[in-house]
């Protein structure tokens, strides 16, 4: 059975197998850029503020250290409309 794996690279984020002999290069991929910020934006929506009729959090997310001591942040809010 194929495993399928996601990365990036310099034109976008990918889905796909592998090569058997070469982890590091792809047997086939599709460009899922679009598909996968919109998974991960419902994902974090769902998980961190409890769906988008939830009020208990309006802003939410993950952070992860770097190794030379700065910190990532990816963090997903959901705002008021503003119309006059």
């Amino acid at each position: 059975m194929a495993e399928y794996h996601v990365g990036f690279g310099a034109f976008g984020i990918y889905a796909g197998t592998l090569n058997s002999r070469n982890k590091n290069m792809w047997q086939n991929k599709s460009e899922v850029t679009d598909e996968a910020l919109g998974a991960v934006r419902d994902y974090m929506v769902m998980e961190l503020l409890g769906g988008t009729d939830c009020k208990k959090a309006t802003s939410s997310g993950y952070e992860w250290d770097l190794k030379d001591g700065r910190t990532v942040e990816l963090r997903v809010t959901i705002k008021q409309n503003t119309e006059d």
